[in-house]
C-alpha cells in the first residue's frame, strides 16, 4: 500500500532539517510505527522555506515543497497566498508517488484543496480546528490589551496579535472550504466530531488516538506525597489562548489568599519571549515574586525528567482539540488539572481521572490546587486510572492496526464506487 502524508511539519525528516527545533512529536511517532508495517510505502510532503528535492530517510520518502521567504513576507503583509500555485504542486508530487491512499495531517494549511483534483482517496485528520479557535482567540488576553502590550516590533513586522487573528479567520473560510468536499475525517475527540458534523456533514467520521513520544510510555511518576515547595508544572507554546494569564493570575491568588510555599515550572517559554512579556506588562507582573519559572523549550529527555519531579500537571489553555501534553501527563501517571475547553473532557474524565476546570478562572484553580494539598489521595488514586486509559488509548499497536484498517476501508468503497461507473 502506497500511502502519501501532507503534513505541516517534516515529520521524521526534522532531525535532518532542523535537528534544533522539536517538530512534529507524535507525527514523527506514528510515522516510525507505520513505516516498519510490511506492505507500507510512506511517503510525506511537507512545505520548506529551502528549495530541495525528494529524498529518503530511514524507510520514508520526503518531499519537499519549496516556500520562499518572499512568500511569507508577502503573506505577513498583503495577505497573499499561492494556493492555486501550490495546488500544482502538490498534484505534481501526488503523480509522482501514485498513492493508493492520501492522508493530510490538519485542516490549517491548504492541503486539503486537492480533493476536487484527484481520484485518489482522502482522509483528514483534524488537529485544531481554526473556525473555533477563532472565536476563543483572545478569551483570556483581551485585543486591545494584547495591542497595547505586544510592543512596536511586532507591529513593524506586521506580526501584531490583531493581524494573527485576521489570518487564522481569513485560514478558517478555507478550511471550511476544505471540510465541506471531505468524505473521509479522523478525530479524537466528541468535540472535533461534533464540529466535524456542522463544517464536514458528508464525511465518515473516523477515530484515530495519537502514539505519543517514546519516553512517556517508559517512564513513571511514583511519588506517594507532595513536595514543599509544591512543584507546579505547565507545558506551553505559543498563542494567547494558551492561558498564560491564567497561570499569572492563579499564582496570585495562590500567593495573596493562601500563602502557599510552590513554585510553577513553565515549559516551552522564556521569559523574554513575547507572550510572557505581553503577560507581564498587562498584568503588572513580577514573576519571580509569584514563584514562576519559565525554563524555555526542552527536549523529550528533559520534559519528562521535570514531570516526574513535579506534584501536578497543570493546562490552562482557553481551547484545544486532545491537548498531547495532558495525554503525557496521563501516560506518566501524574494528578492532572485541566481547563474544560474544547476536547480535553474527551482525555481526561472529570472527577475520576483528574480535575477539570472553567477555563480562565484562577479562583477555581487555585482552590483546586488547595484541596489536592489537603487531600491527595483522591488525586493520586485518579492519577492511577488516567494512567490505564493513557496507555490503553495510546497503543502504538492498536493505532497502527487501526489506521491502517481504516485506510483499506476507505481505498476499497473509492474502488467500489469507480467500478460502479
Amino acid at each position: 500500500m502506497k500511502v502519501l502524508w501532507f503534513a505541516n511539519t517534516p515529520c521524521g525528516a526534522a532531525e535532518i532539517l532542523s535537528p534544533e527545533m522539536n517538530l512534529g512529536g507524535w507525527l514523527r511517532s506514528l510515522e516510525e510505527q507505520l513505516v516498519q508495517r510490511e506492505g507500507i510505502e510512506l511517503s510525506v510532503c511537507f512545505y520548506w522555506k529551502e528549495d530541495i528535492p525528494p529524498f529518503k530517510h530511514k524507510g520514508t520518502s520526503y518531499y519537499p515543497v519549496h516556500r520562499s521567504i518572499y512568500y511569507y513576507i508577502a503573506n505577513r503583509i498583503f495577505n497573499y497566498t499561492e494556493d492555486d500555485k501550490n495546488i500544482k504542486e502538490l498534484l505534481k508530487v501526488i503523480g509522482e508517488v501514485a498513492p493508493d491512499v492520501i492522508h493530510i495531517h490538519g485542516t490549517e494549511e491548504n492541503f486539503g484543496l486537492i480533493q476536487a483534483f484527484t481520484q485518489v482517496p482522502v482522509m483528514i485528520s483534524l488537529q485544531g480546528i481554526l473556525s473555533p479557535y477563532a472565536e476563543k482567540y483572545f478569551s483570556g488576553i483581551p485585543a486591545i490589551s494584547a495591542f497595547l502590550f505586544e510592543g512596536l516590533k511586532k507591529k513593524i513586522l506586521f506580526n501584531s496579535e490583531l493581524l494573527l487573528a485576521k489570518r487564522i479567520k481569513r485560514n478558517a473560510v478555507r478550511e471550511r472550504k476544505i471540510l465541506s468536499q471531505a468524505r473521509n475525517v479522523f478525530g479524537r475527540t466528541n468535540w472535533d466530531k461534533r464540529i466535524s458534523g456542522i463544517l464536514a456533514p458528508n464525511a465518515k467520521y473516523f477515530v484515530n488516538n495519537e502514539i505519543l513520544r517514546k519516553s512517556f510510555y517508559k517512564n513513571q511518576w511514583n511519588k506517594s506525597e507532595f513536595s514543599d515547595p509544591l512543584q507546579i508544572v505547565t507545558i506551553m507554546s505559543s498563542g494567547l489562548y494558551k492561558g498564560l494569564e491564567t497561570i499569572i493570575k492563579t499564582a496570585g491568588v495562590l500567593n495573596e489568599y493562601n500563602n502557599l510555599n510552590f513554585t510553577w515550572t513553565i515549559i516551552g517559554q522564556k521569559e523574554t519571549d513575547i507572550f510572557p512579556k505581553i503577560v507581564k506588562r498587562w498584568l503588572k507582573a513580577d514573576y519571580k515574586k509569584l514563584n514562576i519559572n519559565f525554563v524555555g523549550s526542552k527536549n523529550e529527555s528533559q520534559i519528562v525528567d521535570i514531570l516526574i519531579k513535579s506534584d501536578i500537571y497543570c493546562q490552562v489553555s482557553h481551547i484545544e482539540n486532545s491537548p498531547n501534553s495532558v495525554c503525557e501527563a496521563m501516560l506518566l501517571g501524574m494528578p492532572i488539572i485541566a481547563s474544560f475547553a474544547g476536547g480535553t473532557d474527551s482525555m481526561l474524565k472529570n472527577q475520576s481521572e483528574g480535575i477539570l476546570i472553567q477555563d480562565g478562572d484562577p479562583y477555581s484553580y487555585a482552590g483546586t490546587i488547595v484541596s489536592l494539598i489537603n487531600d491527595p489521595a483522591n488525586i493520586f488514586q485518579f492519577a492511577r486510572k488516567a494512567q490505564e486509559k493513557a496507555h490503553k488509548r495510546h497503543d502504538p499497536v492498536e493505532i497502527v492496526n487501526s489506521l491502517i484498517l481504516t485506510y483499506n476501508e476507505v481505498m476499497d468503497k473509492a474502488n467500489n464506487l469507480q467500478n460502479n461507473f
